[in-house]
Formats: structure tokens, C-alpha cells, sequence
């Protein structure tokens, strides 16, 4: 009988920040660190063990994009599996709406992004966007973000 072989799998949970400002949502271009260069996302990224998710949100997006934010309330939970060769993975990853305390815009130097921009939804629509931007953008529009 031939034997079974499973693959490897991966749970992570991620903390994302959807960041709306003059009618415009923020995000930020993957690099090749990550599977998705030339892809844009929401700036946000892993929960270190231990560590709270409402304060991950905070300490990526600074990491990210330089601005200090608190948190107001979670979204949405966002899970999706992922199937890589020789692996899957689970993301679990919450979506904040959250407030600019702070800080200016600057780019995360050797890191998983390398710039972030201001993008109206329809321009946002027109980039390369993974799939947590994608919802991001959806939820704009339905929790009247943006007027």
C-alpha cells in the first residue's frame, strides 16, 4: 500500500489596518520578500506570539508606513487557505478600521513593502491588488467609509 504523504501545514494570524483619509484608502506595494511582488496590500502583517493583535496592527503599520494609529473597532475576520507546493497555509487575519494619530508617511527600508499611496476605491480597483486588499475596498464601501 503506498504511503500517505501530507503536506506541511501553516496557521497565522495577521493584523491589517484599513486607513482611510481625504477619500482615499492607503496601501502598500508587497516587495519580493513576499510570494506577491509588485502586489498591493493593506498595511498591517503577522501577530507575533504573545503579542496582542490590537497592538500588532499598531506596530506594523508604523513599521510600514511611519503614521501612529489607534485602534477603533475590527471589521471583519478574514480566513482563506492557501495552497503552495508542498504546503498550505491558513491566514487568519483581522481588519481594523483605525485612527491616524500621527506620524508622516515613509516607506518600510528591506522589509515586505516598499512604498505605501493614498488611492480613491476605483483607482484601487485598477492595481494589482491580493485578495485582503480586494477586501479592504469592499469594506469601505460597506461600512459608508468614504462618502
Amino acid at each position: 500500500m503506498p504511503e500517505v504523504v501530507s503536506k506541511p501545514e501553516v496557521q497565522r494570524l495577521a493584523a491589517y489596518a484599513l486607513i482611510v483619509k481625504d477619500a482615499k484608502v492607503l496601501l502598500c506595494r508587497l516587495t519580493a520578500l513576499t510570494g506577491s511582488a509588485g502586489m498591493w496590500t493593506l498595511p498591517g502583517g503577522k501577530v507575533e506570539f504573545g503579542e496582542h493583535p490590537d497592538n500588532a496592527v499598531v506596530r506594523e503599520v508604523r513599521e510600514e508606513t511611519g503614521l501612529k494609529v489607534s485602534v477603533k473597532s475590527v471589521l471583519s475576520v478574514n480566513s482563506e487557505l492557501f495552497h503552495f507546493t508542498g504546503s498550505r497555509m491558513h491566514a487568519v487575519r483581522l481588519i481594523y478600521a483605525v485612527n491616524v494619530e500621527g506620524g508622516e508617511l515613509q516607506f518600510e527600508k528591506e522589509g515586505t513593502t516598499d512604498i505605501c499611496e493614498w488611492y480613491t476605491p476605483e483607482e484601487a480597483r485598477r492595481l494589482p491588488l491580493v485578495s485582503l486588499a480586494k477586501v479592504g475596498i469592499r469594506l469601505v464601501k460597506e461600512h459608508g467609509l468614504i462618502a
